[in-house]
This record gives C-alpha cells, sequence and structure tokens, in this order.
C-alpha cells in the first residue's frame, strides 16, 4: 500500500491575481487552470478525497465541475495576499477532522504548476510512505545558474566579480548540483503537518520533476511557455492526467 487512498488531495485556488488575471480559472488550452490540477488528483484518487479551497463561488462551482470536493467555502482571513498556505492547508484538515474523516498523508497541489505528471505523484508518496522518519515529499528543480554567478542588486557587480575570481580555473562540471523547490507538489504525513505547520522539516525529502513538469505559472510570461509546451506537445497531457 502507497497510501494513495489514505490522501486528502487538497486544490487550493484563491480569486484574483494581480500579475495574471484571473490566473487560476483562466483558461489554458481548454481547461481552465485550476482544472489541470484536480484531474491529476482524481487520477490517482476518487473525488471525495479531492477538495478544492476557495473563497469564490464561481470557483467552487467551476472546481465541481470538473470532479472536485468542495466542502466549503475558505474564510475570507485565509483569502488574502499574505495568507500563508499553512493555515490554508490546516483549515481544511480540520474541516475533515470536523467530519470525521482521517487521512494519513496531506497533498498540496497549487494550480501553478499544471504540468505535474500524476506517475511522478504516486512515486513521491511511495517515497514518503517507505520511510518511516520522513514528515513530507516536495516536489523541487535543479537550478541551472549556480549561485556563484548571481548577486543581490547593485550598480557595479563586485561582489559577483569576487565570486568568479575564485572559480575562474573551473568548468561547470565541477560544481555541485543544486536544487530548489519547484511548486509542484508538497505531501505530508497528516500528523506531522498538524505538529510542525509546515512541510519543510529536517525530514523533508525532495522528488526531482522531469523538466517539463517544473513550471510554475506567477508572471505572464510563464503563461506564454505554458502554451508553448503544450502547443509544441512537449508537455504529454496523458502523463498528467488520465483521460
Amino acid at each position: 500500500m502507497t497510501g494513495i487512498s489514505d490522501t486528502l488531495w487538497l486544490v487550493t485556488a484563491r480569486s484574483g491575481s494581480r500579475s495574471v488575471p484571473h490566473k487560476n480559472i483562466r483558461p489554458l488550452s481548454e481547461l481552465p487552470l485550476l482544472a489541470y490540477r484536480i484531474k491529476t488528483a482524481l487520477s490517482l484518487s476518487e473525488q471525495q478525497h479531492v477538495w478544492l479551497s476557495t473563497d469564490s463561488k464561481d470557483y467552487a462551482q467551476l472546481g465541481e465541475n470538473y470532479g472536485a470536493t468542495v466542502p466549503f467555502l475558505r474564510p475570507q482571513q485565509l483569502s488574502t495576499d499574505t495568507a500563508r498556505s499553512s493555515d490554508v492547508i490546516l483549515h481544511a484538515m480540520q474541516v475533515a477532522e470536523d467530519m470525521n474523516l482521517r487521512y494519513g498523508y496531506i497533498g498540496l497541489l497549487e494550480p501553478t504548476s499544471p504540468f505535474v505528471y500524476y506517475e511522478d505523484l504516486r512515486k513521491a508518496l511511495a517515497q514518503l510512505h517507505s520511510d518511516e522518519k520522513a514528515d513530507a515529499i516536495v516536489a523541487v528543480k535543479e537550478v541551472r545558474t549556480n549561485t556563484s554567478f548571481v548577486q543581490d542588486d547593485s550598480y557595479y557587480l563586485e561582489e559577483l566579480a569576487r565570486k568568479l575570481e575564485t572559480i575562474k580555473n573551473s568548468n561547470r562540471q565541477n560544481f555541485s548540483r543544486q536544487i530548489t523547490p519547484s511548486g509542484g507538489f508538497y505531501i505530508g504525513k497528516w500528523e506531522s503537518f498538524k505538529k510542525n505547520m509546515t512541510f519543510y522539516t529536517e525530514k523533508c525529502m525532495s522528488y526531482l520533476l522531469p523538466w517539463e513538469c517544473e513550471l510554475e505559472i506567477d508572471e505572464p510570461q510563464d503563461w506564454l511557455w505554458a502554451e508553448m509546451l503544450l502547443e509544441k506537445k512537449i508537455v504529454n497531457l496523458n502523463k498528467v492526467f488520465a483521460k
């Protein structure tokens, strides 16, 4: 058993967006953005285990149309730009417990990362399930610009110049691989998340996604990139969700 049937998948979709207006319900190809995460989760689980957390009745109706369960509308204090995702997750978990629902895992799927393959979710969950010491597992991507080549914004590149002087006889192959969270998914053991109120503990594991699944849509140029990945069939939608 990998814990798939013992997981509450939470898709979070607050209404409004500054950078890309109404991003979470904007159509990307033939689907609104939030539908990708719902359909991916439904490829692994049954409807009652895939929840949409939103503050909008219109978003809620759209989520239900694509198969999500919407057991509540998110409280106003959890629907602002400054609301913490951990509080949004804990709110949903409390609702589940108040409904006498019991889960072993909580999985967060944000609409801004639409192209994660459902088999990667399955594998990540199995990896977490197999490690008794682990608290959580999150999707990561490789950082292709090594920190040796970046500095804080400045008129002069004095810090960068110092860094480059120390590595001038090195080549890229000698650099250690660096990773950073991609936003693709966050999965935690239920009780661990309740205790720590975060996925990021010292026992949080990483799961490296295929490069075409790394996209996180935050700015208009990210949306254009998403459209290109679909148009060129670089992303395989048959792997994103089961049709």
